[in-house]
């Protein structure tokens, strides 16, 4: 993972990239969840690719017809990386104050889709404070009084 002092726009999309056809979902796919040892990776990538922006949104999951507020996004995009497999592809989550077996890839698809709003925000923001490193880090040219 790169370090970052200040994200620039194509290192927020180099993020996103990542993190969503590497990580999310390749684990969709294969019904998987996040080894410990990309854990690390995982919320590296979280956090670059979102700027902290996930804190403010609501994980909504869409789920048999259903849509259940599981949370902040932040706080379950977390959690998420520390379900660990079974051999039913299941995950036991609370669905309005019952125990419920959800296959892991429709969490998965629904993390992925709870993402598209703060990546568009964390983009802007990283537009916008990319810009500002262009306007503040580079020399300032113009022409002397009488020369024009």
């Amino acid at each position: 993972m790169v370090e970052v002092e200040r994200a620039t726009f194509q290192q927020v999309k180099e993020a996103q990239i990542e993190l969503i056809f590497d990580h999310i979902e390749k684990l969709e796919e294969q019904e998987e969840t996040i080894s410990p040892e990309s854990r690390r990776v995982f919320f590296d990538l979280l956090a670059l690719s979102t700027l902290g922006k996930c804190r403010t949104y609501r994980f909504i999951f869409r789920y048999n017809g259903n849509n259940y507020d599981l949370g902040y996004l932040s706080v379950f995009a977390r959690k998420i990386a520390y379900l660990t497999d079974t051999d039913d592809k299941q995950q036991d989550i609370m669905l309005k104050g019952k125990k419920t077996k959800v296959p892991i890839k429709y969490l998965w698809k629904s993390l992925r889709e709870n993402l598209y709003a703060p990546f568009d925000e964390a983009l802007t923001l990283a537009l916008q404070s990319s810009a500002e490193l262009l306007k503040t880090g580079s020399d300032s040219y113009g022409f002397k009084p009488g020369t024009q």
